[in-house]
Parts: structure tokens; sequence; C-alpha cells
């Protein structure tokens, strides 16, 4: 379907993404709220002047990203979570549920970002704001000493990463990262699980970045952020021995 918008500019939007982008609508303006029944799939075609397909295939990805759920012989209700309804309605979030993506792509993306990210906090971030970065490290080298669980670990991985974009002193590149590392947190859950040892890496790698960071040396961060997404395409046990003989061969 070709959409009108305005001043001579057409843009093609599937069927689907009609349907997905009418229920984010009723979700953002409150019309639908957690728990609410939708419409049955007839009116929805009605509302959305589609075919029966088109909302089949949406509810199946609203639902398998767990912005609804669907009973059988009942209908269609937004989800009772209102955590994972909402983030129907960050764009940013749906494209990234909805694609198709692997491990080697995720780590491209986040390699690439952070790379500008350490530019930006080695000419913009005040001492201390550095040292809250090391903070959030020490947090989690607690949290991986005292053996807290799982998930514990990977927010307070997360939060540190998220504290690197927070001291870039910008808040889109804050708000942009902060929900990429949200969406990638059941990768980085599966990634703790496969070894005891990703805290303690962890632990080492963000210590070095910081290390980097203080002194203000680009090159030496970039290189730690390189070496540190690299380890998360390679098993747990090979990344740490790459890590320790890779910090042998740096100078101190």
């Amino acid at each position: 379907m070709v959409i009108d918008l305005g001043r001579g500019y057409m843009a093609q939007i599937s069927a689907v993404d009609i349907v997905i982008n009418q229920v984010r609508s009723w979700i953002v303006d409150n019309t639908y709220k957690s728990g609410d029944k939708l419409p049955s799939e007839g009116e929805i075609c009605s509302i959305c002047q589609v075919s029966r397909g088109p909302v089949r295939e949406a509810m199946k990805v609203l639902s398998t990203i767990g912005i609804v759920h669907v009973r059988q012989g009942d209908g269609t209700y937004i989800s009772e979570d209102e955590a994972t309804a909402s983030s129907l309605i960050n764009p940013l979030k749906l494209k990234l549920q909805k694609s198709y993506y692997s491990s080697s792509e995720l780590v491209e993306l986040r390699g690439f970002i952070e790379n500008d990210i350490a530019e930006m906090i080695i000419s913009k971030a005040t001492d201390a704001d550095l040292d809250e970065l090391k903070l959030c490290n020490l947090e989690l080298e607690k949290a991986v000493i005292s053996k807290r669980k799982i998930e514990t670990l990977v927010d307070l991985d997360m939060n540190f990463h998220k504290k690197m974009g927070a001291i870039t002193h910008n808040v889109l590149i804050s708000i942009i990262y902060s929900n990429i590392l949200d969406f990638i947190r059941e990768d980085t859950l599966r990634l703790y699980g496969q070894s005891s040892d990703m805290g303690p890496l962890s632990v080492k790698m963000h210590d070095n970045i910081c290390k980097a960071l203080k002194s203000r040396n680009l090159d030496r961060a970039v290189k730690e952020i390189q070496i540190a997404m690299q380890n998360h395409v390679i098993d747990v046990g090979t990344a740490l021995s790459e890590y320790e003989k890779f910090e042998e061969s740096m100078p101190n």
C-alpha cells in the first residue's frame, strides 16, 4: 500500500505494518491498555482496510515479541506486562525485534557505536564521570565475587555500558544505546550462562576500558572495545585465554 505523506512524498508500507502501526497507536493514546481485549479480526480488517491475512500475520509478530496474547476461542489481548506492551511505543525496539540478525552483526553494531562513544567520552567526559563509570564496574565485581544470580550480573554489565552512553553528554546517543542494550539483554543472558568465567572476564575488560578512558588514550580504548566485542562471538573459555594473551602483549 502506498501512503501519501503530503508535499508530493509517497511511502510504501506493507499491510502488516499498517496493522502493527494501528495497534501501536491504540497503545500510545491509551485506547487499549495492558490486559484489554482488542477488536475482532474482522473489525481490524475494516478499520485498517486490509484483508485477514495481514491481520493474522501482524498478530503473529506482536504475539512473538510479547506485545499481545492470543487466547484461542476468546480473542487477542494487549500484554498484561506494561513494560513489554509499552516497548511497542518505541519504534526502534520494534524494528529491532522484527529483524533477523547474526551474533557477528550484533557485535559489529556494538563495536561501531562504542568506538564513537569512547571518542566522545575522551573529549567530553569529566574525571568525575569516569569515576562513576569505574563504580559501575566495581558493583559488577562485587556481584561476581558474591556469586549473585546471572540476571543481576547481566543488569550490572548493561549498566556499565549505559553509563558509557550517558557520560558522552549526548542525550540522543544515551537513549539510543540504552535501547539497544535493553534489546540484547536476552543474548547477554545466554552468554553469561555459558560459563561462570564470563563475569570475571567482563570485569577485567571493563577495568581496562576504564583505564584507557581515564588516560584519554583513544587508540587503547578502541582496541579494548574491539577485543571485548570479539570475545562475544567465541566461547568464554577461549575468550579468557585470548584476552590474557592480549594483556601480556600490551605495554604497561
